[in-house]
């Protein structure tokens, strides 16, 4: 094959492999529950104190809604609510967020988020640098406003963001550390305020510098870095993977959670 016509084929199949890449990355920022829609009239009708286990893992497949979140629920009929939200398909855009990123936004109604508490985890899928997902993750600083933290992308200082910004993305998840009480999880969320907000991005975090650093000495960080950070001044660890660099994912697969809402995550 003569020399212009291999370099023009392998544009051509760069070309088509990004685009092919491309579509697919998009297809995955929306997945629909796994289990198709049941009639949930038996349990809205028990009390709180009345659900079993089997009931629980029930709600969880025909809500997205765990235990924490369903025990917080001051009338379990709003379980017809999160059901709808749950089942209904999330309409969305792809649009661009820094010189070289890009995340998806609901066009539709807002997803509904379940009640949350300071020191709450959002994580989603639905950030990406072409067709790598990342991800993006926040911390809930005050709940009765709304309040997330957040290092939201390069060129910008970790800030704080309004909680209506979660309820547009098409995936994401809720978590909250396991067998801690409430006033902990708050005081988390007072540090990370404290001693993580205005602080510059840096992508390279964990590689340079090190991925620890002692309260007040935070020079830069990202989105699961912020995070893992606050809850490792407390003595928690939560990156599943032990790496270098934290990552949304990780601090998904992390055990030291359970989950208190899922959505669009199959």
């Amino acid at each position: 094959m003569k020399k212009p016509v291999f370099i023009i084929c392998t544009v051509y199949a760069v070309i088509v492999c990004y685009i092919a890449s491309y579509f697919y990355t998009e297809s995955l920022a929306y997945i629909p529950p796994a289990n198709p829609r049941q009639d949930i009239s038996a349990v809205t009708e028990k009390s709180p104190s009345e659900l079993t286990e089997e009931d629980y893992r029930f709600i969880f497949e025909q809500t997205g809604l765990g235990k924490a979140a369903v025990s917080g629920l001051p009338d379990l009929t709003l379980l017809y609510d999160y059901q709808d939200s749950y089942y209904a398909p999330a309409e969305y855009k792809c649009i661009r967020n820094s010189p070289i990123s890009f995340e998806e936004r609901v066009t539709g109604k807002p997803i509904k988020l379940a009640p949350l508490e300071e020191g709450d985890i959002l994580v989603t899928s639905c950030a990406h640098v072409l067709s790598w997902r990342n991800g993006h993750a926040a911390i809930v600083v005050d709940s009765d406003r709304g309040t997330t933290l957040e290092a939201v992308v390069i060129g910008k200082n970790s800030k704080t963001q309004d909680i209506s910004k979660w309820e547009r993305y098409p995936n994401f998840a809720v978590l909250r550390l396991k067998d801690t009480d409430k006033k902990e999880r708050a005081e988390i969320a007072r540090f990370a305020m404290d001693d993580l907000y205005n602080i510059p991005y840096n992508v390279f975090i964990g590689l340079y510098p090190m991925k620890y650093s002692s309260p007040g000495n935070v020079t830069g960080t990202q989105c699961a870095h912020l995070i893992w950070i606050a809850y490792a001044a407390y003595g928690y660890d939560i990156d599943s993977s032990r790496g270098l660099i934290v990552t949304p994912r990780d601090i998904l697969n992390s055990d030291r959670f359970e989950i208190v809402q899922i959505y669009g995550m199959g």
